[in-house]
């Protein structure tokens, strides 16, 4: 037997004894979406007329508020909500227009609190539950796969939201919540939150629902859009709730514009459509010239060294994950890419560093345990090889890579 299958074996028959990791029991999508669907409500914006002009979804938290998008609240004169059999009508209440988080106060309306979790406690590969509630004519059970195909009940592409016309709505036709099950995509770092791009498939009228993760926690509000000529699901972090203004300021008049800044959203949603199409020129040209602009954004920095490294720049990739972890400490995805552009250099000995304050950062991310434990094989410290790989073990027993590593 070789040393190097020798160890493979010792560090899978270690992994067999580790202890299950702590933490809450995952419910299933179905009981997430029995026990969270009422607090998903309908909106329904009217224009001057009093006309059905946009459908669109919330989230109600406690007694007479509810969260939507601003791409649902802005659209038009007046609204009306829809929960528990009933219909409401809603007024506008202080909101964050600027990452496109509208509330609406609802009067009367006494929807049970909500059960609040957080976006920095996610992370990419993570599953998760999107509920809303589609236009008044489209309905059915929607689930996600890992080729991220938006298909409805009828195996069709979906539109999405934001950009598929409402023209022909029927009022009289009931609006139930559905499911659509995804994992988390992407993640990026953004005013004080993650942003972040789920896989799920989302049908018209999902806009501004709500995104729960595995213990039914609301972790974000859907805010579909299309991009780059692809119909999108981002979703605003639950964190940013924190900074609403309180429900007792006067509400200021929306102004149209405002959920939309030049350098805000749109740009990391322009950024988000070029990865996810591997359009490594453009991502790296319009994250350098953000980075002109503002050198303090982490993300964009960050999108820097994933086009570098996807274009084999590896030196310029270290020196942008260097420049975002300079501008965000703990960003712990910056840390595992750094000691990836690392090992593309054979720089073994800064690559395990790199590695090591990823864990450190993230103790439960199973592919930066794995990837240190290979570098420290390439150093030859074998025992420090064994402890990376049980914790990518312990982490995700189905990761074989982790004991079966050899060519």
């Amino acid at each position: 037997m070789t040393a190097i299958s020798s160890l493979a074996l010792l560090v899978f028959a270690s992994a067999l004894f580790l202890p299950l990791l702590p933490g809450a029991s995952a419910k299933t999508p179905e009981q997430v979406f029995t026990e969270e669907r009422g607090s998903i409500v309908s909106i329904d914006m009217l224009n001057a007329r009093g006309e059905l002009a946009v459908q669109g979804s919330g989230v109600a938290l406690g007694a007479d508020q509810v969260i939507t998008t601003c791409d649902v609240a802005r659209q038009a004169e007046s609204a009306r909500v829809g929960w528990a059999g009933r219909i409401f009508k809603a007024k506008p209440a202080p909101s964050q227009t600027h990452l496109n988080l509208c509330r609406l106060r609802v009067a009367g309306m006494h929807a049970p609190s909500l059960a609040l979790g957080g976006a920095e406690k996610l992370r990419v590969g993570q599953p998760v539950n999107a509920i809303g509630l589609p236009h008044a004519r489209l309905g059915g059970r929607l689930k996600g796969n890992r080729n991220e195909e938006r298909r409805n009940g009828r195996d069709r592409i979906c539109p999405m939201c934001d950009g598929s016309k409402v023209t022909g709505l029927q009022e009289e036709h009931r609006r139930d919540p559905i499911l659509a099950e995804g994992v988390v995509a992407v993640m990026r770092p953004y005013a004080g939150s993650r942003y972040m791009r789920i896989s799920a498939p989302l049908l018209p009228g999902f806009s501004g629902g709500g995104l729960f993760d595995e213990q039914g926690q609301l972790v974000g509000i859907l805010s579909p859009q299309r991009v780059e000529g692809e119909s999108l699901a981002f979703v605003l972090p639950s964190d940013w709730l924190d900074s609403l203004p309180k429900m007792t300021q006067a509400p200021r008049p929306m102004d149209p514009k405002s959920a939309d800044p030049g350098h805000g959203l749109v740009w990391l949603n322009q950024t988000l459509a070029l990865e996810k199409k591997a359009d490594w020129r453009r991502l790296l040209k319009l994250s350098q010239q953000e980075t002109g602009r503002d050198p303090s954004n982490a993300a964009a920095w960050f999108n820097v060294g994933i086009a570098s490294c996807n274009l084999k720049q590896y030196s310029q990739a270290v020196n942008a994950y260097r420049e975002a972890i300079r501008h965000h400490a703990g960003y712990a995805d910056a840390w595992h890419k750094l000691g990836m552009a690392y090992a593309h250099l054979k720089d073994y000995e800064n690559a395990s560093q790199a590695y090591e304050d990823a864990v450190r950062l993230d103790p439960d991310n199973g592919e930066a345990w794995y990837d240190l434990g290979n570098t420290y094989h390439h150093l030859k410290k074998y025992a420090h090889t064994i402890h990376a790989y049980r914790h990518a073990l312990r982490i995700d027993p189905k990761n074989f890579r982790a004991w079966y590593n050899w060519e």
